[in-house]
């Protein structure tokens, strides 16, 4: 019997230790973590659903106890309700990201057809002379000042539009209040109409990032909105609920898609440049040396689902993110994609400021050196302003200047955060290097 009882010990002891093993090994944890949602806030959420006429939508606990949207939706933009409601009551963690499949309206049925028109008026206009065409947009203040607090938006976008004139481009600009969501989805239709395959085109964003929600790309993908100056106004203003100004906010926003879908529109060659918190995740399906990096000072682990909605700021530096009274703030207080590419036809790019789950940041003062020269005192964010420095000693060559600008800032994001936060921003670009000069 003790012989039997030895041998049975030495099988079971390392069957133990291997399960102890396991344990320990990094993403076990997040791999079987379950979650335990409280019904009142599942009955919260079915509440919500009715307020905001989501008659057929439901929700379901999915394997690991997460809050899964199910049931019937009219349209994409009430699945992105639907989860920003959920987002909002249970936090992004608890919320699975998984897309209802019953949605009887998709986005790309409407799109087709508008693609084939879009197809067909490029090819009546393939003879006309080429223009440089730019819209530039910026907000340093907004309807809203309590939950959406002053930054230096419009500061970077007269820094880009100087830059613009220079090299030639028509530029349309919408500064502070110009910059309502009717005006700048209306720059965005009318550029769109006036683009030809042999123009260039420059679209500059720089204000605060919505709460990104998931996409229909599935998995941890996720898009993004950007705020004009009236996303926010009296409603938020004088509300206390965090659902509710969010959903508004959400309601209020101009779609990232906008801003891809004009990028792809056919040209000589388009250039974007984002400068939002959450910016970075417009290209969160895109492998690339940033996510790369931010994975690794992170312990090889995604940040998809830390999203805070209080914006972090310090002594030294301010972000460009949403802010709560209950935050502390209120009325009181790129991969390089290389293609067979026609070189009359150079492509496009987008450049965002951050990584995905990253806030865009700027000096608390307004102001900071320049990287490029003791003397020189820049004002605005630290990326767009680093990279428009680095533009001009480079004459206009964007694949080192954005090199250096990301690398600064991500040097001063560690540096006046003391390390608590990171910044990496990203490029996601067909164009060929030797062409991609912005003269």
């Amino acid at each position: 019997m003790k012989r039997l009882i030895a041998r049975l010990a030495c099988l079971i002891g390392p069957v133990l230790l291997t399960a102890c093993a396991a344990s320990s090994m990094p993403g076990y944890q997040n791999v079987y973590h379950s979650y335990n949602v409280p019904e009142p806030l599942v009955q919260q959420i079915r509440v919500k659903f009715a307020t905001h006429g989501l008659t057929q939508a439901t929700v379901a606990r999915d394997n690991t106890g997460r809050i899964q949207l199910t049931g019937t939706y009219r349209d994409e933009d009430e699945v992105d309700t639907a989860f920003l409601i959920v987002q909002s009551i249970v936090g992004i963690k608890s919320t699975s990201p998984f897309y209802p499949e019953h949605i009887l309206k998709k986005r790309w049925e409407v799109d087709a057809g508008k693609a084939l028109a879009a197809f067909n008026r490029a090819q009546a206009a393939k003879a006309a002379l080429p223009v440089k065409r730019a819209l530039v947009i910026g907000i340093n203040h907004f309807a809203d000042p309590y939950h959406l607090l002053d930054i230096q938006g419009a500061d970077d976008a007269e820094v880009v539009q100087r830059y613009l004139h220079r090299a030639g481009y028509q530029v349309t600009s919408l500064l502070n209040e110009q910059a309502t969501k009717a005006n700048i989805e209306a720059g965005i239709a009318r550029l769109s109409a006036q683009i030809r395959p042999n123009d260039e085109v420059f679209i500059y964003v720089s204000s605060h990032g919505n709460m990104p929600v998931p996409s229909p790309a599935g998995g941890d993908n996720r898009k993004m909105s950007i705020m004009a100056f009236d996303s926010g106004d009296e409603t938020t203003v004088r509300s206390n609920n965090r659902t509710e100004i969010l959903l508004h906010f959400q309601q209020h926003a101009v779609p990232d898609t906008l801003v891809q879908d004009l990028a792809r529109k056919p040209s000589r060659v388009t250039r974007v440049v984002i400068d939002t918190c959450y910016s970075g995740d417009m290209l969160n399906d895109i492998v690339d040396e940033s996510a790369a990096y931010v994975r690794r000072t992170n312990g090889n682990r995604n940040e998809y689902a830390g999203v805070s909605l209080a914006s972090w700021s310090g002594d030294s530096y301010t972000s460009k993110g949403i802010h709560f009274s209950d935050d502390g703030a209120g009325p009181s207080g790129a991969s390089r994609a290389r293609t067979a590419i026609d070189r009359s036809r150079a492509g496009y790019n987008i450049i965002t400021a951050t990584s995905p789950n990253e806030e865009s940041l700027g000096p608390k003062s307004g102001t900071f050196e320049s990287p490029l020269s003791g003397g020189q005192i820049l004002k605005g964010s630290f990326f767009t302003q680093s990279l428009f420095a680095y533009l001009d000693q480079y004459h206009g060559q964007l694949a080192p200047a954005f090199r250096d600008a990301q690398s600064f800032t991500s040097r001063k994001a560690i540096e006046v955060s003391e390390g608590e936060r990171h910044q990496v921003p990203r490029e996601w670009s067909t164009i060929p290097a030797d062409l991609n000069e912005i003269q």
